[in-house]
């Protein structure tokens, strides 16, 4: 019903019973947050709803497509919808973009927003009629206009079910990745006959959007490697500073500090002794360690 089966019926994980049973293991979210919404009738003063799952979601992907963290079976998704008016449509992806530029903003990321469209030569690829494709694409032209920003259009990038506007950033190897999107959706709401009632008391369709911030959070996390190269900003870091004693005379003073650290919710290390002090600084670095402090006879004085 909702397309998904007809356009990625060879990628899904299928699992077939004893007593002949076709079942697949759940692919995508966008279904499961229809029949939510569809659960009751909704009044127009009740929308926009919002829905969000973070869960997972699996793909069939063969081997050959398979990479360390960008390209996985089983992914971790961040999947929201919205249910909204029409006329809520521009208000509510202006919300999300907000959003994205927020959270990509705490890592250092610089976004450029993309405008996937559909291909008009390929009409047999898309659900619904052009009509409805021209409307949703204009949706998304007046939203990047409204925000004074540039974005590149890109024909037959677009989702099956809707255009959408995919925010692409770079690693810092150079290499372009996609990594939010905010898409819009007429044709689904059409498929699972999803409406409101308007001031009128009639029956009035409504638009869906599918948003992702993260998108997979597996392919986030290896874009984020390798966008830093490691180097995490201070409050991402898996260790925040290094403590390091000049010699065995001040090991009892660089515990302190680093219990301390610790009761401040600092993530410490002390790192003995054991070593010279040149190469104890080398590990730091090597292990990207954003401080270390160097505890010698004048800080245990302090």
């Amino acid at each position: 019903m909702s397309g998904h089966w007809d356009k990625f019926k060879d990628e899904l994980f299928k699992i077939n019973t004893r007593e002949g049973h076709l079942f697949v293991l759940k692919p995508m979210n966008c279904p499961h947050h229809t029949q939510i919404y569809d659960r009751k009738q909704w009044s127009y003063r009740e929308l926009p709803q919002r829905y969000a799952t973070t869960t997972k979601v699996y793909r069939d992907e063969q081997s050959g497509e398979l990479g360390g963290l960008t390209r996985v079976r089983a992914i971790t998704q961040d999947d929201a919808h919205v249910f909204c008016r029409y006329g809520d449509i521009k208000s509510e992806m202006a919300k999300i973009w907000d959003i994205i530029n927020e959270f990509y903003s705490a890592f250092g990321f610089t976004l450029t927003p993309r405008l996937s469209l559909h291909d008009p030569a390929k009409p047999e690829a898309y659900l619904g009629d052009r009509a409805v494709w021209q409307k949703a694409e204009e949706e998304l032209r007046s939203l990047v206009k409204s925000k004074k920003i540039k974005a590149e259009e890109a024909p037959g990038e677009a989702a099956f079910y809707g255009p959408k506007i995919d925010f692409m950033s770079q690693d810092s190897l150079g290499r372009t990745w996609q990594v939010a999107t905010i898409q819009l959706d007429m044709n689904m709401p059409e498929r699972f006959d999803l409406t409101c009632i308007n001031e009128a008391g009639e029956k009035e369709r409504i638009a869906m959007i599918h948003a992702a911030i993260m998108g997979s959070l597996e392919r986030f996390l290896a874009v984020l490697i390798e966008h830093t190269g490691g180097a995490f900003p201070l409050w991402l870091a898996p260790l925040q500073v290094a403590v390091l004693p000049v010699a065995a005379a001040h090991s009892k003073y660089a515990a302190e500090v680093v219990k301390k650290l610790k009761q401040e919710n600092i993530r410490a290390i002390n790192l003995p002794e054991d070593e010279t002090l040149g190469k104890r600084i080398r590990e730091v670095k090597l292990k990207k360690i954003p401080y270390f402090i160097v505890i010698g006879d004048a800080e245990k004085k302090v």
